[in-house]
């Protein structure tokens, strides 16, 4: 079934929620996400003089903020705007700010990254990386601070999870646990494995004199994902990369759309919740990019089914990127009940229930071992 589709009982519960509201017009923080979208996309070269010149620029700026894209908004209006642009100079001066931030931080996290590498490599693993941290390897990359980096995420094959992880602990790293608790942290990797198996990834390594945590995946998909997408043909079709003598492994553009899509898109709950991750949004059209004749596009509509043609749709309409070679979707539903999330607080909480509600339900089908996690966050809280 189609994430991105609500059955007619969810749909019963929205419209509950839509009474009093059905007269309220799209609010100016919806505008200006619409706005953001079509700037990042950057085949709209008026969406961004547009928002100048009608005086909304600050509240882009904030949007971009609040979606963590501040960054990305940097280098388009660098790119846009000539020199002598409207911009004000202290906005100026906050973009070129946080971009200058982004790039520093992102420079450590490719340092981080290479000596991590290096330190498996010595065990005889080689890691295969996943979402951001493979462009920050990529020596062709000249926006090295246009995406924000939250972690360092990696997968190893099943066989080599556990010294992967002994790795990381004799160089220096730790583990925390799922709640960040650092009295309960697993003093072994062999504890750590136990304590996640109901997860696709061991609990956050850190260390010392490192802002970014590094998460060692056992799979790049969820529990309820991992049937139909054995790791065997992911491994088997990446491609080995070496940069400044560390080995490391790059999954095919296939493999990055499944994982962005299924990962980001599904598991993460943006559609169900009819939200859009626009950090994710731009690495797909980064991905579609890369798409020539050669790429086997049916993989992925083989393994994410609608959802992909539904997230190029998305992108379509929300960014102004058409990607020629991909399947499309009729989304207009979507946006129209995401522009509802903008105007009523109280949509907003029915589709973050709903979203909740499906996720834990195939949470729990595929992995019940999640279920004692759940209740005692439930009963934290309270």
């Amino acid at each position: 079934m189609c994430t991105s589709q609500l059955s007619w009982r969810d749909m019963a519960l929205i419209i509950v929620a839509w009474v009093g509201n059905s007269r309220l017009t799209a609010p100016t923080n919806w505008s200006v996400f619409q706005t953001l979208c079509r700037v990042l996309g950057d085949r709209d070269k008026q969406a961004l003089s547009s928002a100048i010149s009608n005086g909304f620029f600050p509240k882009l700026f904030e949007q971009a903020k609040l979606n963590d894209v501040l960054p990305a908004l940097t280098v388009r209006c660098n790119k846009q705007l000539p020199a002598n642009d409207a911009l004000e100079t202290t906005q100026r001066e906050r973009l070129n700010r946080a971009l200058h931030d982004n790039t520093l931080q992102n420079m450590k996290i490719k340092a981080q990254a290479l000596k991590l590498t290096k330190a498996l490599n010595t065990a005889g693993i080689t890691p295969l990386f996943l979402k951001g941290t493979i462009d920050l390897l990529d020596t062709k990359n000249e926006n090295i601070g246009f995406r924000k980096q939250v972690d360092i995420d990696l997968l190893v094959p099943p066989e080599e999870l556990e010294a992967a992880g002994d790795t990381f602990l004799r160089d220096g790293y730790g583990y925390h646990d799922f709640e960040g608790d650092q009295s309960t942290e697993p003093p072994t990797t062999r504890a750590a494995i136990k304590i996640s198996a109901a997860h696709h990834h061991l609990p956050p390594l850190v260390k010392k004199g490192y802002d970014t945590t590094v998460e060692l995946h056992s799979h790049f998909l969820a529990k309820q994902q991992q049937r139909n997408n054995p790791l065997e043909p992911l491994f088997r079709t990446a491609q080995v990369r070496e940069t400044h003598d560390a080995a490391y492994l790059i999954p095919t553009t296939e493999y990055q759309l499944i994982h962005l899509v299924e990962g980001k898109f599904v598991h993460d709950g943006h559609l169900a919740r009819r939200t859009f991750p626009l950090r994710e949004a731009c690495d797909f059209i980064s991905l579609m990019d890369r798409v020539d004749s050669s790429t086997n596009l049916e993989l992925v509509i083989q393994h994410c089914g609608n959802n992909f043609a539904v997230v190029h749709a998305l992108v379509r309409e929300l960014m102004g990127y058409t990607a020629p070679l991909a399947p499309t979707a009729d989304v207009s539903s979507f946006i129209t009940l995401m522009q509802r999330r903008y105007n009523s607080p109280t949509v907003s909480r029915v589709l973050n229930s709903y979203a909740r509600t499906r996720h834990l339900a195939g949470s729990l089908a595929h992995s019940p071992g999640k279920l004692s996690a759940y209740l005692g966050r439930l009963f934290k809280a309270r």
